[in-house]
């Protein structure tokens, strides 16, 4: 998602702006207008419930997430420079809403454990009326969700913002999920606007199949989602077009394929793409090499990952990779500076002169 388009960011704008006026009403209706149906409460407990076997895949791969990124949640630091004792302490914010596509428990997984290892307080999962199943209650209540909103899209997101005052809002979703987070950035931080799924795989050593069965998979998320399938076998290529041709629906994105004559140019073009997955079949150094990309799956299908490897599925899309990355606590953290005087300050003299040059005397007054 290079851009969002005006026309969907200006009828977003309308529905947060009348959400946040008129509130719990306002939400409703654009709940039944929009989905179909609206639940009365805007806020579920979460409670045990659904079927035994879903919710038991879905903890385990929490367990999975939580004893990696656990060892992730910085612990700031301390020294001791001209007089001042400097330090950085983390601290999470206090109330955060993870937005849920309609069943998408694997993605609550995915947004709650950062969350909590993090140390939010109050957790929030904002998540369409039918979205809000005995499965997903059930999973909430194990990552320690406070509640459960059933109002989906941008009016979902609106009634987080403005009446239950989170600081973040989290988590994939369609383009007006991704449209009010843009707007709602004005006053909440975001992990990012996040769009249609992305996939490059590097397939060297494998037979085609096996280099397809990632590729087909993330195709399976729509036609707006795309990948590129690169290998220095030509004879692999051509049968990997032939599956595609085959397996393709109407529902699914395009695949290239790309012809390379070594890793360099593999891992030039991935850069290029900053793609949200990439898969490497038999040649792992090209996982490490990479700068630009979201999660990288090594000798194993991007499906794995996704639901349990143990690192979050929310990646960045769009190009986005180029500068962000993998949702992990520090999404929902922020670093706090402290500098406390511990003596005699040594710098006092540059502080001064800085303040002379850049026109504020009452700044170099303070530092007399």
């Amino acid at each position: 998602m290079r851009g969002l388009p005006r026309d969907v960011v200006k009828a977003v704008e309308q529905i947060i702006d009348d959400v946040a006026a008129r509130g719990l009403d306002a939400a409703l209706e654009y709940s039944r207008r929009l989905d179909g149906t609206a639940l009365e409460s805007p806020l579920l407990e979460p409670r045990p419930g659904g079927d035994p076997e879903v919710v038991a895949a879905a903890l385990k791969a929490a367990e999975a997430l939580e004893t990696f990124y656990r060892k992730l949640t910085p612990s700031g630091a301390a020294d001791y420079y001209g007089g001042v004792l400097r330090v950085v302490q983390w601290r999470p914010v206090r109330s955060a809403a993870l937005y849920v596509p309609a069943r998408y428990i694997s993605t609550l997984v995915m947004l709650a454990v950062p969350a909590k290892t993090a140390g939010v307080e109050k957790i929030y999962v904002v998540t369409p009326p039918k979205g809000a199943t005995p499965e997903l209650l059930a999973v909430a209540k194990d990552l320690g969700v406070s509640a459960v909103v059933p109002i989906g899209g941008p009016q979902g997101l609106a009634y987080a913002v403005f009446h239950l005052g989170i600081d973040v809002a989290a988590g994939p979703g369609g383009l007006y999920v991704q449209a009010a987070k843009y707007v709602l950035s004005q006053y909440v931080g975001i992990d990012g606007i996040e769009g249609p799924t992305e996939l490059v795989v590097y397939a060297e050593g494998v037979d085609a199949e096996t280099a397809m069965r990632g590729v087909l998979a993330q195709l399976e998320h729509g036609p707006t989602s795309f990948a590129h399938l690169l290998s220095p076998d030509a004879q692999l290529l051509r049968r990997a077009e032939e599956i595609y041709a085959r397996e393709k629906t109407s529902s699914m994105g395009p695949l290239k394929t790309h012809l390379v004559a070594d890793v360099e140019e593999a891992v030039r073009l991935i850069d290029e793409v900053a793609p949200e997955h990439l898969e490497v079949w038999g040649r792992r150094e090209v996982a490490y090499r990479v700068r630009n990309v979201g999660a990288v799956s090594v000798n194993m299908p991007s499906p794995y990952l996704d639901y349990a490897a143990g690192i979050s599925h929310v990646l960045p899309t769009g190009g986005s990779a180029r500068w962000r990355g993998i949702i992990t606590p520090h999404t929902f953290m922020k670093p706090i500076g402290i500098a406390e005087a511990a003596g005699p300050l040594q710098l006092l003299d540059a502080a001064r002169k800085l303040a002379e040059y850049e026109g504020f005397p009452h700044h170099r007054e303070a530092l007399r």
